[in-house]
């Protein structure tokens, strides 16, 4: 019998431990919680970078004491700005003592922060690589923690956020383009033309519909737009356009083929259709310039060098129509056989033709060079002669079927690997790439 009273006795004792234990908070009983008495704010929690202000405050970060400690404790603070959603990494923190320094004033006891608009503009490019344009979040982080003392002590640590507009860049530049909208059938992209590498053409069907151009650039996605906000195209005429990444799209009134060219120096974008669109090169003339001969049209495809640079041969240079206008062609001698042009020579707009008549003692048949062709302006009295061009020097062509204009040669600058000859405005340009 005395041992089941043993039992009962540890029972009972047992139970009233486990009631205490649910009721037992060492924290409340026997630790006294820490004060904490730092208090961190930020003073414009809202900022638009200045750009023509850059060397003024931009935003102030603040904070009052940590806890008071006894003398054999040494207290430190860091502070720590950084971008949210970098987590304060070692690659993007700025960190005081190494990227800025905070002052203290003893007239009000606190500790104080203050940015330029240059440092927040120099770091949003540099430092953290945001995107142009786009507001981020600032977050500002500061540690107070102690050495030395007998025990450790728990750091105070407080974080304050602010909102920031970055300078905003008018942006035009391109890593891709396309076309798209509900007025193509699929997107497509836009690309460089062959000469000028800021412009970017395209040819095509739209519908009656919306046209979007987006424009990636950076990882972000723009669409061009008219500036003054219309939908409408002009037709045929550029329009000034920007980017911005709202979406936006011009409205396209009828079915058809369109060609769109966009240049990107002067922010300009035009759209043809089928009535405004640009036209090959036509050239009219007689054969040998000669009146006696009847009329022949030929439109320019190509052109044919000859002269003693080609050693007399014909050449068919193999041009590279432009898409953003028909009367461009481009030699690019990394994609051509013939690789480098070099020496005197004049460009035919054909290398054999037929006149179409057939009187007695009559040949209707023509080669290059008794065709119209494009070549050095002559001399003063109409006399014919031979000029050299210069590597990246426009050179500006004459053209015709006359004898003095057939017999005068473009001395081609020795290893010329790419021409534009823009017919057009009667222009060559020869380069070395």
């Amino acid at each position: 019998m005395k041992y089941i009273s043993y039992i009962k006795a540890a029972a009972i004792t047992a139970a009233a431990l486990a009631t205490a234990s649910c009721t037992y908070d060492p924290y409340d009983t026997d630790i006294d919680p820490v004060h904490e008495t730092m208090n961190l704010t930020c003073e414009n929690p809202t900022v638009e970078i200045d750009e023509n202000n850059l060397q003024a405050p931009a935003i102030t970060f603040s904070w009052t004491p940590a806890r008071s400690m006894p003398d054999d404790y040494m207290l430190n603070y860091k502070a720590e700005l950084d971008v949210l959603g970098n987590s304060f990494g070692s690659k993007t923190v700025i960190t005081s003592g190494v990227g800025f320094d905070y002052t203290y004033d003893d007239a009000t006891g606190r500790y104080t922060a203050t940015f330029t608009h240059e440092q927040l503009n120099n770091w949003y490019s540099d430092r953290w690589g945001l995107p142009v344009n786009k507001p981020f979040t600032l977050e500002f982080r500061v540690i107070a923690d102690w050495t030395g003392g007998s025990e450790f002590e728990t750091p105070e640590v407080r974080k304050v956020s602010a909102q920031v507009k970055p300078i905003q860049v008018i942006i035009f530049a391109c890593d891709k383009m396309s076309v798209g909208g509900n007025a193509v059938a699929e997107s497509t992209e836009i690309n460089k033309t062959l000469e000028n590498e800021n412009v970017y053409a395209w040819k095509g069907t739209l519908s009656p519909g919306e046209l979007q151009i987006p424009v990636e650039f950076d990882g972000v996605t723009y669409y061009l737009h008219n500036v003054d906000g219309s939908t409408a195209i002009a037709d045929g005429t550029p329009m000034r356009v920007e980017m911005t990444e709202t979406k936006s799209a011009w409205t396209v009134p009828a079915a058809g083929e369109y060609r769109i060219v966009i240049n990107m120096t002067d922010k300009t974008a035009t759209i043809y259709s089928e009535a405004t669109d640009l036209q090959p090169l036509v050239v009219t003339f007689q054969a040998n310039g000669d009146v006696k001969e009847p009329f022949v049209t030929i439109e320019v495809t190509d052109l044919y060098a000859f002269g003693s640079g080609t050693g007399w041969g014909v050449k068919t240079l193999g041009l590279v129509q432009s898409l953003a206008d028909p009367q461009v062609f481009i030699f690019d001698g990394a994609n051509n056989p013939l690789k480098t042009l070099a020496g005197p020579m004049k460009f035919c707009i054909s290398k054999d033709f037929n006149c179409g008549k057939t009187e007695e003692n009559h040949n209707p048949a023509h080669n290059q060079n008794n065709a119209y062709c494009f070549t050095c302006p002559l001399t003063a009295d109409g006399g014919k002669q031979e000029v050299a061009a210069e590597l990246n020097k426009v050179f500006y062509l004459h053209g015709g079927a006359d004898s003095n204009t057939r017999n005068s040669y473009i001395k081609m600058p020795s290893e010329t690997n790419f021409i534009i000859f823009d017919l057009r405005n009667n222009t060559l340009l020869a380069q070395k790439k």
